[in-house]
């Protein structure tokens, strides 16, 4: 399950479970290290100290308190511990035993099993009491033969109950990173960190409300990474003892090199800014920061491209500043290149053929309106791409030709669905730069036909990049309203 720790060796292993090895990681931030293996056993000391102290001064507040939070998030992770349980102690003094004895040194007078993430010799076995996502010690045909839990070395003890400081939380879930990079989960877990603080501090209101996992993990990849190709996955799960759950999505090797174009790019950036504002407008309950980071992660074995359906709902009903369709018509064709290599420009043929035929008639809403009904239908786009073509030849027109795009843009696998966004997006985007009347919002119900605010036009980037140092494009919103 994880690395061999051998003894005489560091007291923290960085193994390959994911919660383990954000506990790992968060153990090392903790303890100002640059890495787990650099944790020297006095810096394990401290760090179990401090947990034992922070685990006390959540769990014996009185019931009455009015910030309990942090015991909330703990007891989320750990419901049946004794030092988080609702019928627990609320004396420091009687709980303090029993909480330190979670982290107590190993027990040199006693056999050492092979500890269940660093094989490293344990004396002691921990179950779901105080395990996240792992069974009672009562399935006993789960565990190793002949033993009542998972035998786990002092290092992974503490890396356990280290983990909410490295993990995303909320008051009933967690959300841990698994990275290619390791300085990329490194700045996950120090961003998180400072997040438990706050929350020990000052309750869940006194962390930003317009953030997620999702938009941490981005700011730590373009931090760290920069366009350098490697994936994010994200484990979130839900501990409780009535509908536990876990889900994992992930990005693709290639959202390095996305974002990184993107905040190059001063129409890009722009139309990243306005369809992060249009979908917190559309979801104040999840804000616009989560809402558009979560588009570049997709769930497990699934290729959502949540990207392009959301882009394809604001297109339903384009604004009519060219500049903010331009954004999102590049923002899209910035996606297809990166992630699949697409060659956007085999489109040219086929969206000069639908802007020709569209903008031939006095009202091309109604041509248009047509486009839109069948552009995401293979056969039904076939017929009225034969028919464009048709009507053209017929009007004294030379159509363009668009045979060598046509078998891919009418495929019915992935591909094709891709193509046919992106063609969708280009027509869209011809339309509303000459100007033609296909459904714009009326001036007062365009958002995003008025200047962009102060906070979005604070980039200081140019193409030509002699302005001097650019300003980071905005992934998630910090104490004070923005991580730039």
């Amino acid at each position: 399950m994880g690395s061999v720790n051998p003894a005489g060796s560091a007291p923290v292993t960085l193994t390959a479970h994911p919660l383990q090895r954000c506990g790992a990681w968060a153990i090392a931030v903790l303890a100002e290290r640059a890495e787990p293996g650099d944790v020297s056993p006095a810096d394990l000391d401290a760090v179990a100290a401090r947990l034992v102290e922070d685990v006390l001064a959540a769990s014996c507040l009185p019931k009455n308190a009015s910030s309990p939070d942090w015991w909330k998030v703990l007891f989320a992770l750990y419901p049946n511990a004794k030092a988080t349980h609702a019928s627990r102690s609320r004396d420091a003094q009687v709980l303090r035993p029993e909480v330190s004895d979670l982290f107590a040194p190993e027990e040199g007078s006693v056999p050492g099993l092979p500890c269940t993430f660093c094989s490293a010799p344990a004396s002691r076995r921990w179950a779901k009491s105080n395990l996240p996502m792992f069974d009672s010690n009562k399935a006993l045909n789960t565990l190793p033969p002949g033993l009542d839990g998972w035998p786990l070395c002092r290092g992974c003890r503490v890396a356990m109950w280290a983990l909410p400081y490295g993990a995303w939380v909320t008051l009933g879930s967690a959300t841990v990173l698994m990275c290619g990079n390791p300085e990329v989960e490194r700045a996950f877990v120090e961003r998180n960190v400072r997040r438990a603080r706050r929350i020990q501090q000052l309750g869940m209101t006194g962390v930003p409300a317009d953030a997620c996992a999702e938009t941490v993990t981005l700011a730590a990849l373009r931090s760290v990474a920069g366009d350098v190709p490697v994936d994010a996955v994200l484990w979130s799960f839900k501990n409780d003892n009535q509908e536990p759950w876990l889900r994992v999505t992930g990005t693709r090797q290639a959202v390095g090199s996305l974002l990184s174009r993107i905040e190059s790019h001063p129409a890009l950036r722009d139309g990243w800014r306005r369809l992060r504002r249009a979908l917190g407008r559309r979801d104040k309950r999840v804000g616009g920061y989560s809402a558009i980071a979560r588009t570049l992660f997709n769930e497990e074995q699934q290729r959502a491209d949540r990207l392009l359906q959301v882009l394809r709902k604001e297109f339903a009903t384009p604004p009519k500043d060219p500049a903010a369709v331009d954004g999102w018509r590049r923002l899209a064709r910035a996606y297809q290149e990166e992630m699949y290599g697409m060659d956007v420009e085999r489109l040219v043929p086929a969206r000069q053929l639908l802007a020709t035929w569209i903008l031939s008639e006095r009202n091309p809403r109604g041509r248009f309106n047509e486009y839109d009904k069948v552009a995401t239908r293979p056969y039904d786009l076939a017929a009225l791409l034969k028919g464009a073509a048709a009507r053209l030849l017929r009007d004294g027109h030379n159509p363009p030709d668009i045979t060598g795009v046509l078998p891919t843009l009418l495929s019915a696998g992935p591909d094709g669905w891709r193509l046919r966004a992106q063609l969708f997006f280009e027509v869209v985007a011809e339309l509303v730069a000459a100007k033609a009347a296909i459904g714009a919002r009326p001036d007062d119900e365009d958002p995003d036909d008025a200047t962009v605010d102060a906070t979005d036009t604070a980039v200081g980037h140019t193409d030509d990049a002699t302005d001097g140092e650019s300003e980071r494009l905005e992934f998630e919103p910090d104490e004070e309203g923005a991580y730039a």
